[in-house]
């Protein structure tokens, strides 16, 4: 791992009104540098940016070195260039360089808007017991977006694991926060930044809502950690907190349902995974719900009964794979 050491002196400026952002990428540089755009023009001051190079092999170095040069006693980009190690590695890595009061997720595919920073600070500032706060934000690209409105639910755990979850990236946190939750999972292959939201609340963490929309969610073709993944991955993330829920006796029927149902989104939504990935799934479902509509025909029922669950799936399987509904 190193550090760009050609960075100017940086003067000395108050840490508890410092920004410190956090970007991971890899061979992302044309997506990065529109993300670093939008940091440069965000309406507050002062900013550290962290940009953790994850082992590209495109010009991601020089498109960050450009920016580099720019730096001001308010407003300074590092880089750090790792070995190929993922975005939780990366994350890591830029978390123990912070310098910050407030700490801001950023992947590189995305960004902020403009008073995103502003807005939020102001808000962490005026309600001092608030570790967090989080707002609403657009999905797909500048030209065609939608808005997604987000709320606050009187159990956010029930909410973040299955109504709604939280863009990583409208998010601003309090230092202190983040250090007590501890560093990103590196064994979740999924939903990383959900169960960094959740560990939060269980840490104790006092998150807010306001309406703000913070930034843009932006749909591509290119690979991203949710169309790189499989049922698997999505199965090991609820597992590792059914377990955790379960041990604090916080589970209930309705967590059940909630990823039940997301479960079924990933059938309807991944008609292209193998069966072997779809029959874990549905062995998961069946699982937490026997009696979910999804096996409410005659067809599987018979299977079941003269054939035992597993020959029934396979039979769900052959004949549903390419139009899993919820009213089967």
């Amino acid at each position: 791992m190193c550090e760009n050491k050609n960075s100017k002196p940086k003067i000395e400026i108050a840490a508890n009104t410092l920004v410190s952002i956090i970007i991971p990428s890899y061979n992302r540089a044309d997506f990065l540098t529109e993300a670093v755009k939008s940091i440069i023009s965000q309406t507050y001051r002062p900013i550290e940016c962290i940009i953790v190079d994850d082992g590209s092999t495109d010009n991601t170095k020089e498109i960050v070195e450009q920016f580099i040069s720019n730096n001001t006693d308010q407003f300074e980009i590092k880089y750090i260039f790792q070995e190929r190690a993922g975005a939780q590695v990366a994350r890591n890595t830029g978390t123990a360089k912070v310098s910050g009061a407030f700490i801001q997720y950023l992947d590189s595919d995305d960004f902020l808007y403009l008073q995103k920073l502003e807005r939020q600070v102001n808000f962490l500032q005026t309600n001092p017991t608030c570790d967090g706060v989080f707002g609403d934000w657009e999905e797909g690209i500048p030209e065609n977006k939608k808005k997604i409105t987000i709320y606050k639910s009187d159990n956010l755990l029930l909410q973040i694991i299955n109504e709604r979850c939280i863009a990583n990236f409208s998010f601003l946190m309090r230092a202190e926060i983040v250090k007590k939750i501890g560093n990103w999972d590196t064994n979740l292959k999924r939903n990383q930044e959900i169960d960094f939201h959740l560990r939060g609340v269980l840490v104790g963490g006092n998150f807010e809502y306001q309406p703000l929309n913070t930034g843009l969610w932006r749909l591509h073709p290119k690979e991203r950690i949710g169309n790189a993944t499989n049922f698997s991955d999505a199965i090991n993330f609820y597992h590792k907190w059914e377990v955790i829920l379960r041990s604090m006796q916080l589970w209930n029927e309705s967590f059940s349902k909630g990823v039940v149902n997301n479960y079924i989104w990933f059938l309807n939504n991944n008609s292209k995974e193998s069966k072997k990935e779809i029959r874990k799934l549905l062995n998961e479902v069946y699982r937490l719900m026997p009696h979910h509509p999804i096996f409410n025909n005659q067809k599987f029922k018979i299977a079941k009964r003269l054939s035992g669950n597993k020959m029934a799936l396979n039979i769900w399987i052959n004949r549903y794979k390419k139009k899993f509904s919820t009213k089967l």
